[in-house]
């Protein structure tokens, strides 16, 4: 788990694959949620920023957080097919 101190820019990225593993992009969305372990949402499903091809990325900002461990939730919506993928890290 990868662990940050306030104030940092948490930089959150996902790829998004077909069923052959080759980047592509979903038909209707890629958005990401952030929630703290008592599961407080710190940030409300959100677009990310798409940078090729099937690669997304978002800017988390910390300033103003509090420690502690933090899921990031990764929603690929392709068309009736949704995809989560989560991932934590720990602000210090």
């Amino acid at each position: 788990m990868a662990k940050f101190d306030i104030g940092e820019t948490v930089i959150c990225s996902c790829e998004i694959k077909d069923t052959s593993g080759n980047l592509k992009d979903p038909i209707t969305s890629v958005e990401i949620s952030i929630c703290n372990n008592k599961g407080v949402v710190s940030l409300a499903a959100t677009a990310m920023t798409k940078e090729s091809t099937g690669k997304y990325y978002y800017d988390f900002q910390t300033v103003g957080s509090s420690r502690d461990r933090y899921t990031v939730s990764y929603i690929a919506t392709d068309g009736s097919r949704i995809t989560i993928e989560k991932e934590t890290f720990e602000l210090e």
